[in-house]
C-alpha cells in the first residue's frame, strides 16, 4: 500500500483510477523489438506538448469554461490524427488519451461536455476497430476523472507512463549491475524528465520516475563507482531544478544508502514497550527490517511467513525487526499478540498524534524514504543490505541463502573437523 505523497498522486492513476498493469503504456525497447540491441524510446506523444499545459486546467473545482473545453477537444483531434500517432496507433494514442482525460480531473465537467467526450471516443473506436479495447478502457476513466480530483490535485501521467519494462528487467539476483545497465536506467529517467508534462509539475511527476529508478537499483548491487555515478546524476538534476532540491535529495539518499551493497543506516527508536534500542545492536545476525502496520492489508498477508521464520528458525542467527506505522500504540501491541508475532518492533507512529489509523510519516519511515508498505530490507551479519522487497516465499529463501553463506564462512574459518552451530539470535555484545 502507498502513502499519500507526491509519488502517490502518480501511482494512484494506475491502480486506483481503473488501469491495470497490462494497460500501462510507454515502454518500447528490447522486448518489443525482439533483440537486445533495440533502442529504447519514449512515445512521441509524451515528448511534445500536444495539449495545453495541464496546470491551465486547475479550476479549484469550478466548471470548465467552454473556451478551454473547445481548445482541449481540438488538441485531441490534432493529436489523434497526427502521422506519428497513426504510425503506431496503440502506443501513441493511449498516451494522448490519458493526457486528454487527466486534464478533466481538476475541473468540474458539465453533462453536455461529458456527452461530447463520450461520443468522440465512441467514434474513435469505430474508426480504429483494432484498438477499440484500449479506447474503451481509457473512455471508462472519463466518469471518474470528470469531477474534481481529491485534494484539488492533478491526475498524473507519470503513474501510467512506464519507462522500464517488467519488474525483473534489471534483476541481477543480488549480484552487481553492469555499468551499461546503470547507464541505461539513468538515460531513461533523464529522457522523461525533459518532457512537457513532467516539467509542468516536476515535484510530483519527476518523483514518480525517481522512485522507479531507485526501485530498479534495489534489484541488484552497485559498485562504489556506480554509486558515485548515480549520486552525480541526482546532483545534475538538482542543479537544473534547484527549487526541488529537497525532493531530489530524498531520492538521492535512497540511491546512496538503501541499495544492496551499502551498510544500512542505523535506526534508533523505542519499541512497543517503550524501551530504546538500535539496529546496530543486532550486528552479527542476519536481520530483516520490516516496515509494516496492522492498517495495511498486504502487510498482514506477510504475517504467515514471519511466523514460519519465528517457529522454525529459532536456532539460527536470524532476527526480525519491525517498524510499525499504526497510529495507536495499542494497535501495534495487540497485533503482536493476536497474530503471534513477538519479534521486537519500533513504534514509528508516535510523531503523528492526529493520524486516524496509519501514521506513515514517522521518523524512521521518513528517514528511509518508505513510500509503500510493506517494505522489507534484509541485511547480512555485517549490516550490509543484501535484498530489498523480498516477500512471501522469496523472503524465506533470501534468509536461507544468507544463513547458508554465513555457515559456510564459519565452517571455512573453523579448525578442520569442527562444525560451528548456529547461535540463537541475540543483540551483539558491545565491547567495553
Amino acid at each position: 500500500m502507498r502513502k499519500s505523497a507526491a509519488v502517490t498522486g502518480a501511482i494512484v492513476v494506475a491502480f486506483v483510477g481503473g488501469l491495470t498493469v497490462p494497460g500501462l503504456f510507454g515502454w518500447a525497447g528490447t522486448e518489443d523489438a525482439g533483440t537486445e540491441d533495440a533502442e529504447w524510446t519514449l512515445p512521441v506523444a509524451a515528448t511534445r506538448a500536444w495539449f495545453p499545459p495541464a496546470s491551465e486546467y486547475r479550476t479549484d473545482g469550478e466548471p470548465l469554461i467552454d473556451e478551454k473545453f473547445e481548445t482541449l477537444m481540438t488538441a485531441l483531434e490534432t493529436a489523434m490524427t497526427a502521422d506519428e500517432t497513426l504510425a503506431d496507433f496503440e502506443r501513441e494514442a493511449e498516451v494522448h488519451l490519458m493526457n486528454f482525460i487527466r486534464r478533466l480531473g481538476p475541473a468540474a465537467i458539465s453533462d453536455e461536455q461529458k456527452e461530447r467526450i463520450t461520443a468522440r471516443l465512441a467514434a474513435l473506436a469505430e474508426e480504429h476497430p483494432d484498438h477499440s479495447r484500449m479506447i474503451s478502457q481509457r473512455g471508462g476513466l472519463v466518469e471518474s476523472y470528470s469531477r474534481p480530483w481529491p485534494g484539488g490535485g492533478l491526475p498524473s501521467l507519470s503513474g501510467s507512463l512506464l519507462i522500464f519494462g517488467g519488474a525483473d528487467e534489471y534483476d541481477t539476483g543480488g549480484e552487481f549491475f553492469e555499468d551499461t545497465q546503470v547507464e541505461d536506467m539513468i538515460a531513461r529517467v533523464d529522457a522523461v524528465l525533459g518532457t512537457p508534462d513532467v516539467l509542468d509539475n516536476f515535484e510530483s511527476e519527476a518523483g514518480t520516475h525517481f522512485w522507479r529508478l531507485n526501485n530498479r537499483l534495489q534489484l541488484g548491487r552497485l559498485t562504489p563507482e556506480q554509486v558515485e555515478r548515480v549520486a552525480g546524476y541526482y546532483e545534475e538534476v538538482k542543479a537544473a531544478h534547484p527549487g526541488h532540491a529537497e525532493m531530489i535529495d530524498r531520492y538521492r539518499f535512497v540511491a546512496g544508502n538503501l541499495i544492496p551493497g551499502n551498510v544500512a543506516p542505523n535506526i534508533t527508536g523505542t519499541d512497543t514497550d517503550g524501551v530504546e534500542f538500535s539496529l546496530e545492536e543486532y550486528r552479527g545476525n542476519i536481520v530483516a527490517v520490516i516496515f509494516t502496520g496492522q492498517w495495511c492489508g498486504p502487510c498482514r498477508g506477510e504475517y504467515p511467513y514471519h511466523r514460519f521464520v519465528l517457529e522454525n528458525y529459532g536456532d539460527r542467527p536470524i532476527v526480525l525487526l519491525g517498524v510499525n506505522s499504526d497510529a495507536e500504540l495499542e494497535t501495534a501491541r495487540q497485533a503482536k499478540i493476536d497474530e503471534n508475532l513477538p519479534y521486537r518492533t519500533w513504534w514509528d507512529g508516535h510523531s503523528q498524534p492526529d493520524a486516524e489509523s496509519a501514521a506513515t510519516d514517522g521518523p524512521i519511515a521518513t528517514a528511509w524514504n518508505v513510500t509503500g508498505w510493506p517494505q522489507i530490507y534484509i541485511l547480512d551479519e555485517e549490516g550490509v543490505i543484501r535484498y530489498v522487497g523480498k516477500r512471501g516465499g522469496e523472503f524465506i529463501a533470501a534468509l536461507d541463502e544468507l544463513h547458508t553463506e554465513m555457515r559456510m564462512r564459519s565452517v571455512g574459518s573453523a579448525p578442520q573437523g569442527i562444525v560451528i552451530p548456529a547461535s540463537r539470535p541475540r543483540p551483539a555484545t558491545k565491547s567495553n
